[in-house]
């Protein structure tokens, strides 16, 4: 069985370059945000489950769900939110266990897995955590800069997740990400190697 990595950090850390680095060496990478992307599909069971608790106004006439509506919806109300993750992350994770099933035969498989702080639900299937770090200002300037975005809002989507410190210390490993994506896929490949050795 492929031990199981899980990739996580804040918005702006560089998790997903990093995950893309992981792929190019070979690494099978099972994304939460692509899963979640999937499910969100027109007559998916879970979008039919949604549109069951919040209603028609919440897709388009193509049937497609309206993220911008939802997002709206359970920004004000906080209770929306929790409704919507109990439809949502139990079916997520039960995907995502299925996809690392997948690779058995890999020495390993990395899990990217934004919220890991957050999520209520049961990740034991977890052998080792690797944070992408970096500081607050360069992770604010990233968001600024990939979505266009105001530093009011840059900040707030940040205070809404868990603290670094947090993430910090739910860390087997820690990889900086401060400097260039050159740097960052080095120290990928760094982590491989020695992790690689730890599979054997």
């Amino acid at each position: 069985m492929a031990k199981v990595v899980a990739v996580t950090g804040g918005i702006g850390s560089g998790k997903s370059e990093a995950c893309a680095a992981f792929s190019a060496l070979g690494v099978p990478v099972v994304d939460l945000d692509h899963i979640a992307h999937a499910m969100s599909e027109p007559g998916s069971p879970a979008m039919l489950a949604v549109r069951a608790a919040f209603g028609d106004h919440m897709f388009e006439a193509d049937g497609r769900l309206s993220r911008a509506t939802l997002r709206a919806h359970v920004f004000e109300h906080p209770e929306a939110l929790e409704q919507l993750n109990q439809i949502m992350h139990p079916a997520i994770r039960a995907e995502a266990v299925q996809q690392i099933a997948q690779y058995a035969s890999h020495p390993y498989v990395i899990l990217a897995i934004p919220l890991l702080v957050e999520s209520r639900e049961d990740w034991s299937m977890i052998d080792h955590v690797l944070v992408i770090d970096c500081d607050e200002e360069t992770q604010l300037q990233r968001v600024m800069q990939r979505s266009q975005l105001s530093a009011e809002m840059a900040q707030a989507i940040m205070a809404s997740q868990s603290p670094r410190e947090a993430r910090l210390a739910i860390a087997d490993t820690v990889i900086e990400n401060q400097l260039t994506l050159a740097d960052l896929q080095q120290k990928v490949l760094q982590f491989h190697k020695n992790f690689s050795k730890t599979c054997l």
